[in-house]
């Protein structure tokens, strides 16, 4: 930019001069004044808290049938716990021949599944989905166990 007067240059330079020479635009830490940080949890994040623990109450996914994976996913999906996606992962049957009672390790049947997918070449977003899910099921058991 050329500058013919000075009128336009005076301004432009006491605003180089301020923001270049002002301390506060030091990228620094601003203190905590109290010496401890708070964090409030909604009432919408509590009930998320319990309903996860409710569902896992009742539900052991390393050994559990078609059919309670059903009432499970009902349960997640219900309380807008996990998304139509994760449900749709969860939900999909392991066997075409599968007894709807007949129980198995959940949890290890889609971990395997997903070290299947990444061994043999399955799509990124197929991954990340199963990946969703194996972490899904990982959080319930691990509240179940605590029940």
């Amino acid at each position: 930019m050329h500058i013919n007067n000075n009128i336009h240059a005076n301004p432009i330079l006491q605003i180089q001069n301020r923001t270049s020479n002002n301390p506060n635009n030091i990228d620094a830490p601003i203190p905590n004044k109290s010496g401890r940080d708070s964090v409030n949890i909604s009432n919408a994040g509590l009930n998320a808290i319990s309903n996860w623990q409710k569902t896992a109450n009742n539900y052991d996914v390393t050994n559990i049938s078609q059919n309670e994976i059903a009432n499970m996913v009902s349960s997640l999906t219900d309380n807008q716990l996990v998304s139509s996606t994760d449900s749709l992962y969860l939900m999909a049957p392991r066997s075409m021949n599968l007894d709807p009672e007949m129980k198995f390790n959940l949890l290890a049947t889609t971990e395997k599944a997903l070290s299947f997918a990444k061994e043999n070449g399955g799509s990124i977003d197929g991954i990340r989905n199963q990946e969703r899910a194996v972490d899904i099921l990982k959080n319930l058991q691990a509240l179940f166990s605590k029940a």
